[in-house]
């Protein structure tokens, strides 16, 4: 009996470490992977859509044709995701306004849906890409 026992501890623990390597390991694979997959165009599924545009430099711009702002005139920003895979973006206004930082969480990011939440402005962005 008290080898059955200490089978299943030992048997219970590996499978504890496992499990629990496995997870760290995808994590840092997903932030890697996000930062990579964020690259690229963006927008709304709007008729008059809203664009960001992520480059591989950790710079982009963003844009909303609602509001009768084209590309030549976007405002543009710094943007990071850290090892929690929470996105920020440093936003530089046009109209000479302060640097606004904005933190996000991102909740679906895949080669074809961008899509997070702005803890600040309460809002969520759906985002589709386009290149």
């Amino acid at each position: 009996m008290k080898k059955v026992s200490l089978l299943l501890v030992v048997a219970f623990f590996a499978a504890l470490f496992t499990v629990t390597s496995c997870t760290k390991d995808d994590d840092k694979d997903n932030s890697a992977n996000y930062s990579e997959l964020i690259v690229g165009r963006w927008k709304t599924n709007a008729e008059e859509p809203y664009y960001e545009v992520y480059y591989a430099n950790g710079t982009g711009k963003m844009w909303d044709t609602a509001e009768d702002v084209q590309e030549e005139d976007a405002d543009t920003f710094d943007w990071t995701i850290d090892s929690n895979n929470k996105l920020t973006q440093i936003i530089h206004f046009q109209e000479g306004q302060a640097d606004l930082p904005q933190y996000c969480n991102i909740i679906t990011l895949n080669e074809t849906t961008f899509k997070y939440n702005n803890d600040g402005w309460r809002r969520t962005v759906n985002l589709i890409r386009v290149n």
